[in-house]
């Protein structure tokens, strides 16, 4: 009888929930939750703006760990901060949202 092939420590079970996508993204970088804060509120002063640095945190730690769901403009806003597709970061994207 063959044994199933170990696991490492890349591989999960569970599918990239968008907390997981964008703490993966997020670590990609090497960048701590702060210096995504202040990549937002960079780009954020290029379109409507962002929230101040400490609830940026509190959100960006909510995000990550699926308590929350960004709307539509955070989630454009952190895709920007990324650098990255909006659709890569997993959640619905609103065809008619205007960034």
């Amino acid at each position: 009888m063959a044994s199933a092939p170990a696991r490492t420590g890349s591989e999960s079970a569970e599918p990239l929930t968008f907390g997981r996508r964008l703490r993966r993204e997020r670590m990609w970088r090497r960048w701590s939750q702060l210096q995504l804060a202040h990549r937002i509120r960079e780009v954020g002063g290029m379109h409507r703006g962002s929230a101040e640095l400490p609830s940026l945190l509190i959100m960006i730690s909510k995000w990550e760990n699926n308590h929350k769901v960004p709307s539509q403009y955070s989630l454009h806003l952190l895709a920007a901060a990324l650098g990255v597709p909006v659709a890569n970061l997993g959640l619905p994207v609103d065809a008619d949202f205007v960034f």
